[in-house]
């Protein structure tokens, strides 16, 4: 990996992780995320993919002493990167 903020995968915790799921707030590798997410309870959940392209270190733009986990969304339900 280089000098980027990845996020592990917090059930297996030995991969990089590749998605979030906003229902459960984890953070999958594919195989755990496919996994957990077999059974009709949790099929339904929307799976997000991560993009280390957008920092993970910074901070919202609209809410400048939050850090900026993944993002935020406004009052409108507009999401603000």
């Amino acid at each position: 990996m280089n000098q980027k903020n990845y996020k592990q995968c917090e059930m297996c915790e030995d991969t990089e992780a590749t998605s979030l799921c906003p229902q459960c707030f984890f953070y999958y590798c594919d195989g755990c995320y496919k996994q957990v997410h077999e059974n009709k309870k949790k099929s339904a959940h929307k799976k997000e993919l991560i993009d280390y392209n957008v920092p993970i270190d910074t901070h919202c733009s609209e809410h400048e002493r939050n850090p900026l986990n993944l993002f935020c969304i406004d009052e409108k339900g507009k999401i603000i990167i």
